[in-house]
């Protein structure tokens, strides 16, 4: 049995967790898309640690910050504000609130419609509840 020699592990350019300071210009830089909240000291990512929900719309969450040298935690809070689209399936026991609509909308809304103005798209049969002409070819006897 012949033994290889060991090859020590390229170095990574990726940071680690347990920097040493805050991140890297091309990282501290970049839009948090991630989902992640980042320490307010360091900017690392924060581990959330524990959470409880103090009513069914609104959370305490507590984060430490993933780098050991900073060593920072936090209690952070999540609440609901408003839906942007209602729910297909709503629960009848939980009234949550809408997007709150512009002025301009709400007025367009309850606006009546002009009896003289046609409708962009009839809502029956075609052009002005007329029948749709017979395509070309069909025998119309």
């Amino acid at each position: 049995m012949t033994m290889r020699p060991a090859t020590p592990p390229a170095p990574s350019s990726a940071p680690s967790s347990a920097q040493s300071g805050p991140l890297p210009n091309d990282i501290a830089d970049r839009p948090y898309r991630s989902g992640h909240v980042r320490c307010p000291h360091c900017e690392c990512v924060g581990l959330r640690r524990s959470s409880r929900a103090v009513t069914p719309q609104h959370r305490q969450i507590y984060y430490q910050c993933s780098n050991v040298l900073c060593g920072h935690t936090w209690l952070a809070t999540l609440s609901y504000e408003y839906g942007i689209v209602p729910s297909a399936i709503p629960d009848p026991r939980v009234t949550l609130p809408l997007r709150p609509m512009p002025r301009q909308q709400v007025l367009e809304l309850l606006r009546e419609a002009d009896a003289d103005q046609p409708d962009l798209f009839p809502a029956q049969g075609g052009h002005d509840g007329a029948a749709d002409p017979a395509p070309p070819g069909a025998d119309t006897s």
